[in-house]
C-alpha cells in the first residue's frame, strides 16, 4: 500500500511539473518574467534576496510600463507606410537617435513608434533601452499631433422634459462647442 501511495504521488508530481512548464513557457511568451532555477533546499530569507534582484529592473521601471506598451519597433518594410501616414510623424529629434544627441547617428534600420512619432535610434542596444523606458527619452513630446483635429462628438438620448438640451447647451459653453438641437439636425 505504502508503494501504490510513493507512485501515486511520483505521478502526481510528474504531471505538475509537466503543467509548470507549459505554464512558464506560455508566461515568457507573454514577456512575463519566469524565475524557475531557485531550488527549494534555500532558506527563505536567500530565496527573497535572489528573487529581489532579479526583480529590480521590473520594479524599478513598473511606472513605465503602460507607456512601454505604446511603444513598438518598426521593421524596414513597415517604416515607408509610417513615413509617409498623415497621422505619424517624425520625432522632435528628426532623424537623430533621442539617445545620442551629442553624436546623432542616422539610420532608418532601428526605428520606434512611440505616441503617433517616429524615432530612429541608432543601434539595436539604443532601441531596447528606448523600448525599456520610452518616456525617460521622451519628456515634454505632445502625444497627439497638434495639426490632427480631433473634435469629439456626443449624442444625449433621454425622455422629454429630462434636460437634454440645458445639459448640451451646459457642456457646450464650457467647450466652446457648437450647440444643435436635434429638431435641426433632423430638418
Amino acid at each position: 500500500m505504502l508503494e501504490k501511495q510513493r507512485e501515486a504521488i511520483r505521478t502526481q508530481r510528474e504531471a505538475d511539473e509537466g503543467f509548470l512548464e507549459e505554464f512558464a513557457g506560455a508566461l515568457q511568451e507573454r514577456g512575463i518574467v519566469v524565475i524557475n532555477d531557485l531550488t527549494s533546499d534555500l532558506s527563505a530569507s536567500f530565496v527573497h534576496t535572489k528573487l529581489n534582484a532579479r526583480l529590480t529592473d521590473n520594479i524599478q521601471k513598473r511606472p513605465d510600463m503602460i507607456e512601454r506598451q505604446q511603444a513598438q519597433p518598426l521593421t524596414e518594410k513597415e517604416l515607408p507606410f509610417y513615413e509617409q501616414s498623415y497621422q505619424y510623424k517624425q520625432s522632435k529629434f528628426g532623424r537623430n537617435s533621442p539617445l545620442n544627441i551629442s553624436s546623432p547617428s542616422k539610420s532608418r534600420q532601428f526605428a520606434v513608434l512611440y505616441r503617433e512619432r517616429i524615432y530612429y535610434l541608432g543601434s539595436k542596444e539604443e532601441q531596447t533601452a528606448f523600448l525599456s523606458e520610452p518616456s525617460k527619452y521622451t519628456k515634454g513630446v505632445d502625444a497627439v499631433p497638434l495639426d490632427v483635429r480631433n473634435v469629439p462628438q456626443v449624442c444625449v438620448l433621454g425622455l422629454p422634459k429630462s434636460g437634454k438640451t440645458e445639459l448640451c447647451k451646459r457642456i457646450a459653453e464650457r467647450t466652446g462647442a457648437i450647440h444643435l438641437q436635434m429638431d435641426q439636425i433632423i430638418q
